[in-house]
């Protein structure tokens, strides 16, 4: 896989909304080749850093009604494009990335994409999540400024987007606080 393809409605890289859970577990014992040697017995895959089966949502039926992928950017050993509609989630500042998709489509959640959380395209079931804002304002503020330089790096991760995830239809209705829903 050179690549993880985001597609609403249908799935996130091999798995896809509407698998059973015994086709989900499938997936991650095929995937042996994104597995490593890291010395311990455990033998852990990069598949299921990104794709944690915590995150993954199940309906009444027992089929995925959602499907959450983490930041590989996160895990510094490993780097692999994620891409929705040809652009890398992980790889384009949350502020910039908001911004380009509300020229094609209406959002839910919240407003500000310099410091907001969690955004979402209900038309699409497609939300991206951060679990901490940077922008250049706070990269100038005194104290952001303070802090070691290990801990100024980690804060800069929040530039970027923590999750993306999809759901089944009217997975994100929750977000949506439009008078008279």
């Amino acid at each position: 896989m050179d690549a993880i393809i985001i597609t609403p409605h249908v799935g996130i890289g091999p798995f896809r909304l509407g698998m059973s859970r015994e086709a989900v577990e499938q997936v991650f014992l095929d995937l042996v080749d994104w597995r490593f040697d890291d010395g311990t017995t455990a033998d852990p895959s990069y598949i299921e850093m990104l794709f944690i089966r915590e995150h993954f949502e199940y309906d009444t039926n027992g089929r995925v009604k959602f499907i959450q992928l983490n930041n590989p950017n996160y895990l510094s050993q490993f780097r692999i494009p994620c891409l929705f509609q040809g652009v890398d989630v992980f790889a384009t500042k949350a502020e910039e990335l908001i911004h380009t998709l509300r020229k094609e489509h209406s959002m839910i959640g919240d407003i500000d994409p310099k410091t907001g959380f969690t955004f979402a395209i209900k038309e699409l079931e497609l939300c991206f999540w951060r679990e901490g804002i940077m922008n250049d304002d706070i990269m100038k503020d005194p104290g952001f400024l303070e802090m070691s330089e290990e801990n100024r790096e980690l804060e800069k991760r929040y530039f970027y987007f923590t999750t993306v995830s999809i759901g089944a239809p009217g997975y994100f209705d929750f977000m949506d606080d439009t008078p008279g829903r």
